[in-house]
């Protein structure tokens, strides 16, 4: 049989840090609904991080008309409490589906701010077995291509600096209290004619550095992003270095929120105008096939 040919993609988010001027929810997290549709009349759903609390994404999907329970697999971008806390509250919905992610989405996070360790920055152990006893975790360092087009990042190398997105993280190994490189940050690539629309929930691992995986791996000329981008602490040097690298990548649109923050989202609209948008509660991005011209 001929590979499925994707059609259409459509991205809608569920949790944002920011609500528009809708009548959705917002909190700190992100989670976005993920349908692409191909021409053999498939349809595969994925959902992208869980936001915080899962209150606010059950309640969004509800007002948005998005069956949590269609999903075909779940995928986390890391373990940090915004992007995976609302996973636990939603077990019931989507049980016995793949859950996909790094294998370090099991270690400990802490952070420390202005003087002050916060630990539990992550899955809870209690949270893990409660998670694994509905889902089926495949946990894999390495890409996984779940749909057609459609792939799973793995471990992102880490050829342009991403020091930005690491300070004041930490874990906990051999005993002790160590700098968190947070390796199991990722996200999700998927490739629609020459463009390669690429999913990132924090931006941890850099975002050049997710959006050159994401090019590689699919071989793909241009490339779209959306998501967080965890540029908020970065330096005004380091956001300018960020965006001539993305657009050294062709990088031809940024749809961005949750912890981009602003001078990080100045600096994207600076760069790309009109092709810059802010993301938030139920917003909806929508890439089709372009059929060329014989």
């Amino acid at each position: 049989m001929p590979r499925p040919r994707l059609l259409e993609l459509q991205l809608t988010v569920l949790v944002d840090d920011y609500s528009g001027k809708t009548r959705l929810l917002a909190e700190h997290g992100l989670s976005i609904h993920v349908k692409a549709v191909y021409d053999n009349g498939e349809t595969y759903r994925l959902l992208f991080d869980t936001g915080q609390t899962g209150e606010v994404l059950l309640r969004n999907a509800q007002g948005l008309k998005i069956l949590l329970e269609d999903i075909d697999a779940v995928v986390l971008s890391h373990r940090h409490y915004d992007h995976s806390g609302g996973l636990s509250q939603i077990l019931d919905k989507i049980k016995a589906k793949p859950l996909v992610a790094h294998p370090d989405v099991v270690k400990p996070s802490y952070s420390s701010r202005e003087g002050f360790m916060r630990f539990n920055l992550a899955l809870t152990s209690t949270q893990w077995e409660k998670i694994i006893t509905s889902l089926e975790p495949v946990l894999s360092r390495k890409p996984l291509e779940l749909a057609p087009d459609i792939w799973f990042l793995g471990e992102i190398p880490r050829t342009s600096d991403n020091s930005y997105a690491t300070r004041g993280f930490y874990t906990q190994e051999a005993g002790e209290v160590v700098p968190d490189k947070l390796l199991d940050d990722t996200g999700i690539a998927i490739k629609l004619q020459d463009t390669a629309i690429v999913i990132a929930g924090c931006s941890h691992s850099g975002i050049v550095n997710i959006a050159q995986q994401a090019k590689q791996l699919t071989g793909a000329q241009q490339i779209a992003i959306i998501g967080g981008l965890h540029t908020g602490q970065a330096t005004d040097q380091e956001l300018e270095t960020i965006a001539k690298e993305l657009a050294s990548l062709n990088t031809t649109e940024v749809h961005a929120g949750h912890c981009t923050g602003l001078r990080g989202e100045i600096a994207l609209q600076n760069q790309w105008k009109q092709s810059m948008h802010r993301i938030h509660s139920g917003y909806t991005a929508i890439f089709k096939l372009q059929e060329r011209e014989k």
